[in-house]
């Protein structure tokens, strides 16, 4: 049963890290194709760069839990990475709704984000190799 568990907890570990590089490139994409926001709109640019950090930052923890196992404190730092990349996004689907701008970019980084949270609920805790958890 347990083997069941983990091939389950690493599916969906491969499936985060997909989303996080996908919502990490993005980010990426978008800040080096406008590098004139950072003297046009500064606060602009720093929050991009905060979700870029964001997004890397849970593709890196995604990655250390499937190469490694889970680690103490591995699982609450998904999640909360995942939490924070998921509300962001939806955020900016929100004031780029308002705006009336945007057009279907942030609408896939919203996606995107609440795929990673999806993704981190689907695989709370990574069964270790003997059956137990974190």
């Amino acid at each position: 049963m347990a083997t069941v568990a983990r091939r389950s907890a690493k599916a969906a570990l491969i499936a985060l890290i997909g989303v996080s590089l996908a919502g990490a490139a993005d980010v990426a994409e978008f800040l080096g194709t406008r590098s004139a926001m950072f003297t046009d709109a500064p606060g602009r640019a720093a929050g991009s760069v905060i979700g870029l950090v964001a997004w890397v930052a849970l593709l890196g923890v995604a990655t250390t839990r499937y190469a490694r196992g889970e680690r103490r404190g591995a699982r609450a730092a998904t999640l909360g990475l995942a939490g924070l990349v998921a509300a962001g996004n939806v955020g900016l689907i929100a004031i780029h709704l308002k705006a009336g701008v945007g057009g279907l970019r942030p609408i896939v980084g919203g996606v995107l984000g609440v795929f990673a949270l999806a993704f981190v609920s689907a695989a709370p805790t990574l069964p270790s190799p003997g059956g137990g958890g974190e």
